[in-house]
C-alpha cells in the first residue's frame, strides 16, 4: 500500500499547506481545482511539466462537476466531458500515473437518466483510458450524485474500471441512511480516500478531528487493502494533525488490524 495526500496541501502544486519534503509520502493525488495544468482551452504542458519534475508518482483525481478550471459531469451526456477526459487521460500518462478516479454524475431530475449517461461516458472513456495505459476508478459519493451506496458503483466495474472507496463520504451516507460502513468494506477497492468528518457535511478533516476516528479508519483500510491510500485533506485545526495522520496510516503497513464492531458495524472480510 502506497500512502499519499491530495495536492490541496502541497506547496509545490497549490502554493498552500507543506512542502513534499515535510509531508514525506509516496505518491501525490493531482486534483484539478489546485493548479491549472488543464482548462476548457486544453492543456498547459508547461506546468506540465513541473509537475512530472516533483518526481514523484502521481494518481489523478477527474475534474467533478462543480470544478473551478474545467469541469465534467457525467449525469448528462455531452461530448465535451469525453474530449476533457481525454485529456485528463494524456496528463495522466505524461506523468505515468497508473489510476484515475471519476465521479458519477449529478442527478438532475431523472436519476435513471444520470444513471445511464453515467454508465455510457464511463465504458466510453474507459476504452480510451485502455489505450493510454490508464485504469479508471469510480468514487463512492453522496446525495445527488450517481454512487452513495456501494451496490450501485458494481455495474460500472470491469476490466479496467475498479472501486476508490471514500471513507467520508460512505460515512456520511451511513450516517443519513443507515447502510452498514461494513457494506462498503466488501468494496474490492483499489484506491481509498481517507478523512474524517462529524456526520453531517463533508469536511475532510485529518482522521481523528471528526467522528470516524482512527481506530475505525484504521480497521476500514486494513479490511479493503488498496493499492494507495490517499490523505484527502482539506481543513485541519494545526499542522501537527497533518503529520499524525500520514505517520498513522504509514503505520498501517505494518501493523495487522483486527476488525471489530464499531458502533454495531462490524467489519467482515
Amino acid at each position: 500500500m502506497k500512502v499519499g495526500v491530495n495536492t490541496c496541501i502541497v506547496q509545490e502544486v497549490s502554493g498552500r499547506g507543506f512542502s513534499l519534503e515535510e509531508l514525506g509520502v509516496e505518491v501525490l493525488e493531482l486534483g484539478f481545482d489546485d493548479v491549472e495544468v488543464l482548462t476548457e482551452e486544453g492543456i498547459n504542458w508547461s506546468i506540465l511539466k513541473d509537475l512530472a519534475g516533483l518526481g514523484t508518482e502521481f494518481t489523478l483525481h477527474a475534474p467533478t462537476s462543480d470544478g473551478r478550471n474545467v469541469s465534467v459531469d457525467l449525469g448528462r451526456y455531452s461530448r465535451m466531458n469525453i474530449v476533457t477526459m481525454e485529456r485528463v487521460l494524456k496528463i495522466a500518462s505524461a506523468l505515468d500515473a497508473n489510476v484515475v478516479v471519476v465521479h458519477g454524475g449529478d442527478i438532475r431530475g431523472s436519476y435513471h437518466r444520470a444513471f445511464a449517461n453515467t454508465r455510457r461516458q464511463l465504458m466510453e472513456i474507459s476504452a480510451i483510458a485502455e489505450d493510454y495505459g490508464v485504469k479508471l476508478l469510480i468514487e463512492n459519493l453522496t446525495d445527488g450524485r450517481i454512487g452513495a451506496f456501494p451496490h450501485e458503483l458494481l455495474p460500472f466495474v470491469e476490466e479496467n474500471v475498479g472501486i476508490c472507496l471514500d471513507v467520508g463520504h460512505a460515512f456520511l451516507t451511513a450516517m443519513k441512511y443507515g447502510v452498514p460502513m461494513d457494506e462498503f468494506a466488501l468494496l474490492e477497492a483499489e484506491e481509498i480516500h481517507v478523512h474524517d468528518n462529524n456526520g453531517i457535511m463533508d469536511e475532510h478533516l485529518p482522521p481523528g478531528e471528526g467522528m470516524i476516528g482512527k481506530n475505525y479508519i484504521g480497521r476500514l483500510i486494513e479490511a479493503v487493502e488498496p493499492e494507495y491510500a490517499v490523505l484527502e485533506i482539506r481543513r485541519y485545526s494545526r499542522p501537527e494533525s497533518v503529520f499524525e495522520a500520514i505517520d498513522f496510516v504509514k503505520s498501517l503497513k505494518k501493523v495487522e488490524v483486527k476488525g471489530v464492531a464499531v458502533w454495531g458495524m462490524p467489519l467482515r472480510r
